[in-house]
């Protein structure tokens, strides 16, 4: 089996031919109608969020489908900015445990078996061809990335046959709504590439990052050779190399990214001066060695009791339930709780936010997150030690060695060109200039998608009106429950969905989300499988007169999800509470069992069995349901479907225990597969 790269991927499908899929058992209609025809999907985008919704798509597709899966920049493919080739060394950790970062919440252990059990390793370096992972572990971003591909192709060679993906390279251009659908226009990647068009019955947006910030004071040397524009731009880490080993390097942010800086500097050999300038001066924390994550609960601060909340009061507000919770907690300073005190906080918080973004004007929302985002992102979430650590250790001279890393607070006004164009001048706006000899842009990325440069979303938001700019926030686009996209006129658009970071307003105002919680991978990871459901249920539902909108969030209970489908289809009492009874029994002691047994099957041969067993079990659900209740087979369809989906969304949340974990190391430790060595 060989291993991916940019240049030979698994699924990879060059310009417009059809990558062949494994045939498998053809699945029957739950609700007993005949077999629709094959229905598009096309994906936007194959980085993280991309790559993952077609797995999901994938994983729970049983009629005809065809997936497309667009991306323009190969460098990317699977894994976006943040885990893909071009944009990572193997010197960049994920910084999260490996433990927490399985791409399926019904599978806790999912990443740690395909690491230690199945992963391709002889292009891996030695320190990890050898390597057993634990639920503790870090893990090399680019080994994150061969696990999206790998998962990709077990999933197509899963699918029913009907079932089928396409990988395509190119550009988007433009996506127009024709005929009850939309048509995707693409620019061809290859050399002779022309232009083609897709037409789609759904679409979904999976773009990631808009591009990065471009201060002001950048512009007299955005073309200088000695500065940056983008860290994780493809071709990023071939100018981290052309870097002198004693040359200083001036970092603008303080963020993860100014992290990766750091990283990508010393993994090309450098061992200069590297200073760290943000306006506030805050920097990640770094976990301690035995930190394990937790939730709290926090009281509701009292600061919200208040008729009106202002800027002022929320900021005093804040300052004295930090200062209490701190009190309360015994916290020390220099402890390992103090360590990790504000992100836990943060996270108590989330249902608080909620609230106080939905109380406050929306230019009032959008200023104190402005103006508090390097507080807000740095102590939302710490670091690994294997990130935060190498920073840390170059901040302080030890054993005569010896600081390398400056952190310095101050507000730039201007950098230009000196010394015949081989320095850079900084010039400050409280302290002297200093000279450098490189600058590298970590303010992060763009989030205004009301002039996004994205020509794409430019004609999106600004041309078909097909999105509008996230209202409270202004961080990215106005979306559904499901992701749907909200149109300039307000109303949901049809058929079109985004998932990533252009929703990171929304899980602001809707989840309380913060930093860079907003596009975490647990983040994403719910976004994709939601999306992808409503997707699927969406196709299937598409010959229905009415179509049902799924109440965000219901599906975490079944009594919940039972109650409102009857609530639905009964108006009489006694016929209602009657059909609620009989949905919640079904769901429980049927459904839900049923589901629990599809997820958890190892292997091809069991999915579909109990996939069969599933769908068989539905359809005569619903064929007693329409006797029983007098339904009509429409109803009988929707009821069905309603049901079935809800009922998997519950299992797949229900079933992420981490917990399950526990005995991981020590029952797995001897299974790793050793990679051969080159020439063997």
């Amino acid at each position: 089996m060989q291993h991916p790269t940019m240049q030979d991927t698994p699924t990879q499908d060059r310009g417009m031919s059809d990558r062949a899929v494994q045939p498998s058992s053809v699945q029957r209609d739950p609700t007993g109608g005949a077999v629709p025809a094959t229905r598009r999907v096309t994906i936007v985008g194959a980085g993280f969020s991309g790559t993952l919704t077609a797995i999901r798509l994938l994983h729970f597709a049983d009629t005809p489908l065809e997936i497309r899966l667009i991306e323009r920049e190969e460098g990317y493919r699977y894994g976006g900015i943040a885990f893909g080739w071009a944009s990572t060394n193997w010197e960049h950790m994920l910084n999260i445990q490996a433990g927490r970062i399985t791409l399926r919440r019904e599978r806790p252990e999912d990443f740690l078996e395909w690491a230690n059990e199945e992963a391709d390793r002889p292009e891996w370096p030695q320190k990890w061809q050898y390597h057993t992972f634990g639920v503790a572990c870090v893990v090399p971003r680019r080994i994150f990335r061969q696990y999206l591909a790998e998962r990709l192709r077990d999933a197509a060679a899963d699918a029913p046959a009907e079932v089928t993906l396409r990988e395509l390279s190119g550009e988007v251009i433009d996506v127009r709504s024709q005929g009850g659908g939309y048509v995707v226009k693409y620019a061809d990647a290859a050399e002779q590439g022309g232009v083609h068009h897709l037409p789609s019955d759904q679409v979904i947006l999976a773009t990631g990052h808009l591009s990065p910030v471009q201060a002001p004071f950048y512009h007299r040397i955005k073309d200088c050779d000695r500065f940056l524009a983008d860290p994780y731009a493809p071709g990023a880490q071939d100018w981290f190399q052309t870097v002198g080993p004693e040359e200083s390097v001036l970092v603008t942010g303080s963020a993860l990214s100014a992290f990766d800086t750091v990283i990508s500097l010393i993994h090309a050999g450098h061992r200069g001066q590297i200073l760290i300038c943000s306006r506030g001066g805050h920097m990640h924390g770094t976990y301690p060695v035995d930190h394990e994550h937790d939730i709290w609960q926090a009281r509701r601060p009292p600061f919200l009791d208040g008729e009106k909340l202002t800027p002022e009061t929320v900021v005093e507000g804040i300052k004295a339930e930090y200062a209490h919770l701190r009190a309360e907690h015994a916290v020390e300073p220099g402890s390992a709780l103090d360590a990790v005190f504000p992100e836990r906080v943060m996270k108590a918080w989330e249902p608080y936010v909620i609230e106080l973004i939905s109380r406050m004007d929306a230019r009032d929302v959008r200023m104190l997150l402005d103006r508090y985002k390097s507080l807000i992102v740095t102590n939302r979430t710490s670091t690994v030690r294997e990130i935060g650590g190498v920073v840390r250790s170059r901040m302080r001279g030890y054993n005569g060695a010896p600081k390398t890393v400056e952190a310095l607070s101050a507000r730039i006004q201007d950098m230009r060109p000196a010394e015949d164009g081989t320095k850079i001048r900084v010039v400050f706006a409280d302290q002297p200039d200093i000279v450098v000899d490189r600058v590298v842009n970590c303010l992060g990325n763009k989030t205004d998608y009301e002039r996004p440069d994205h020509p794409l979303w430019h004609g999106l938001v600004n041309e078909h009106g097909y999105a509008q700019p996230q209202g409270k926030t202004h961080r990215g686009i106005e979306v559904g429950p499901h992701g749907e996209l909200v149109a300039a006129d307000g109303t949901v658009t049809a058929g079109l969905f985004g998932v990533g970071p252009m929703r990171q307003g929304d899980e602001t105002t809707r989840r309380g989300r913060l930093g860079a919680f907003v596009f975490s991978i647990g983040t994403l990871r719910n976004q994709c499988f939601d999306t992808a459901m409503e997707v699927l249920r969406r196709l299937e539902a598409a010959g229905d007169e009415e179509h049902m909108d799924i109440p965000d969030g219901i599906h975490h209970c079944l009594i919940r999800s039972s109650d409102w489908i009857a609530a639905d289809l009964a108006t009489e009492e006694p016929h209602t509470t009657r059909l609620r009874e009989r949905l919640q029994s079904y769901a429980k002691d049927n459904a839900y069992p049923n589901t629990v047994n599809y997820l958890q099957a190892q292997d091809r041969t069991e999915r579909r069995k109990y996939r069969a067993i599933l769908d068989d079990d539905l359809a005569d659900f619903g064929a007693a349901l329409a006797r029983e209740f007098d339904l009509t087979a429409q109803q009988a369809r929707r009821t069905v479907s309603l049901l079935a989906t809800l009922v998997q969304k519950h299992a797949v949340h229900n079933l992420c225990d981490i917990t399950k974990l526990a005995g991981w190391d020590s029952q797995y430790a001897e299974q790793v597969k050793h990679a051969p060595k080159k020439g063997a």
